[in-house]
């Protein structure tokens, strides 16, 4: 038999088969399956074709919907539509921001799990650590410095806002560190001796000075202000040599020749030193410095205070650069004479060379105490200004408040005062006496009684104005209104 051609039967049998050719009933039955077999598969074609145009069909109308069998439901990230830029994830940039947290919540819900069970890498957090060993470690090596950068900043605003005291103090501690020239702050060099110089400590300027220049380094141009300044040290340091051997009779309580003293000072004011070959910077003596120690003879002479004031107010237009000298007495002399003018300026002066300064407070409430009528409450108001601007560091703004508390009647406030004062450890003779005033006027006479055994115990006498109120033969409004003693 002739194979069979690819496409079905041979040509002859197109037609139908052979009148001899015999179909077994085994074969019938099996062609009867094969023919229900290929209606079937037939029939799957056909649906599969059908579902086919389908989706082509609903493709072509932009409306495209997948049916898995396998899920169960649908979510939005099965969905193939385009997520606004605002709503994506910031992390992955690719799901959408998990907003059941909160509607700005930047992250997915993945991403958000993934940030909570790992908040940091391991390479991350051993960079971290690093950082923190590195830090550490400049830290501890560069403490000394920045130790030392914090100190000069501290003390250089204290300095330009006027508080000198508070900055020298700061720059105390900077230069006792032993520092090398090199290793010292300029800033910090030049401030320190500029404060020595204007509160009258000239001559640990000059020892600062030799501490860090050598007299090679002196001779430099670059280093002149430095010369001058240990020139300027020497010169007062003489002057005062000289000026104490004039008046060495009048401060030991001897008896003197006034118009004599006050000559042979006069006669300072031209002279060369009085050993020959003793200095070899001073030309002459400190003018302004001589002229104060006339004024301290007037005071020991107990010339009037108008007299003394008045030599004040001439040192005052010779003394520019030298204030510490004489500007506290100023003040002081001129309260006493009433001279709320000279007091004012001479307060204003003194703050702004250094705004620490009490002597200031002092002698401007005692302005008030020496008037005709003592206004005790304008003493108090100088006190609580002082008490503001100087902090707990200084109270002897407390001496006139207790006197201002007197006056006003007020026993019990002045004990507390004079008694803060005490107990702050400003054991001067003036306050002893207030002291035993204060307590005296209080009743308590154990107090007069104390003040008055402390007070020989260092060779002085308890003073005769508080002697004389116990003895009732004075009163404390007369006390308090003596312009020539002070409580």
């Amino acid at each position: 038999m002739d194979e069979l051609k690819k496409d079905g039967l041979p040509e002859e049998e197109e037609n139908g088969l052979p009148e001899e050719t015999v179909i077994p009933e085994e074969q019938e039955e099996e062609a009867g399956e094969q023919d229900t077999l290929s209606q079937e598969l037939e029939g799957i074609r056909d649906m599969f074709q059908q579902e086919l145009d389908k989706a082509a069909s609903a493709a072509e109308a932009g409306m495209l919907i997948q049916e898995l069998d396998n899920h169960e439901e649908y979510t939005e990230e099965d969905s193939e539509e385009e997520i606004p830029p605002e709503d994506l994830c910031q992390c992955c940039e690719e799901k959408i921001r998990f907003k059941e947290i909160d509607e700005d919540y930047p992250y997915c819900e993945d991403c958000r799990n993934a940030m909570k069970k790992y908040p940091m890498r391991k390479s991350g957090i051993l960079a971290f650590l690093f950082s923190v060993i590195v830090l550490a470690a400049s830290f501890y090596v560069s403490y000394p410095y920045m130790s030392d950068a914090i100190t000069v900043a501290d003390a250089s605003a204290n300095y330009k806002s006027g508080y000198v005291m508070s900055a020298l103090q700061g720059y105390y501690s900077y230069f006792n560190g032993g520092k090398t020239a090199e290793g010292i702050s300029k800033r910090a060099f030049d401030e320190i001796l500029e404060g020595y110089n204007k509160l009258g400590y000239q001559t640990n300027s000059a020892q600062l000075i030799n501490t860090y220049y050598s007299e090679e380094d002196l001779k430099k141009p670059q280093n002149k202000k430095y010369a001058d300044m240990i020139k300027e040290a020497t010169v007062l340091t003489e002057t005062y040599d000289a000026v104490t051997a004039v008046t060495e009779d009048a401060f030991s309580g001897k008896d003197f020749d006034y118009d004599k003293v006050m000559a042979e000072l006069d006669a300072l004011k031209e002279a060369k030193p009085l050993e020959e070959g003793k200095s070899e910077v001073t030309e002459k003596y400190n003018e302004v410095f001589i002229e104060y120690y006339k004024f301290v003879l007037m005071s020991i002479e107990e010339k009037p205070v108008e007299e003394q004031l008045e030599q004040l107010k001439y040192i005052d237009t010779i003394g520019e650069g030298q204030e510490w000298v004489y500007l506290s007495n100023y003040c002081a002399i001129a309260s006493r004479v009433g001279d709320e003018e000279a007091v004012n300026y001479s307060f204003d002066k003194i703050l702004e060379i250094n705004k620490e300064d009490s002597t200031a407070y002092i002698s401007k409430a005692n302005l008030y105490r020496f008037t005709e009528k003592p206004d005790a409450d304008k003493m108090i108001e100088v006190c609580e200004e002082a008490k503001a601007n100087l902090g707990t560091g200084d109270v002897s703004y407390k001496h006139p408040l207790a006197i201002a508390y007197l006056i006003k009647g007020e026993g019990t406030l002045a004990l507390e005062e004079i008694e803060g004062l005490f107990n702050s450890g400003n054991y001067n003779v003036q306050n002893c006496n207030l002291y035993a005033l204060v307590g005296l006027y209080n009743g308590d006479e154990k107090i007069y009684e104390d003040m008055k055994a402390l007070l020989a115990n260092y060779g002085y006498e308890i003073s005769e104005l508080v002697t004389q109120y116990k003895k009732d033969k004075i009163t404390i409004e007369e006390i308090i209104k003596d312009q020539g003693g002070d409580i």
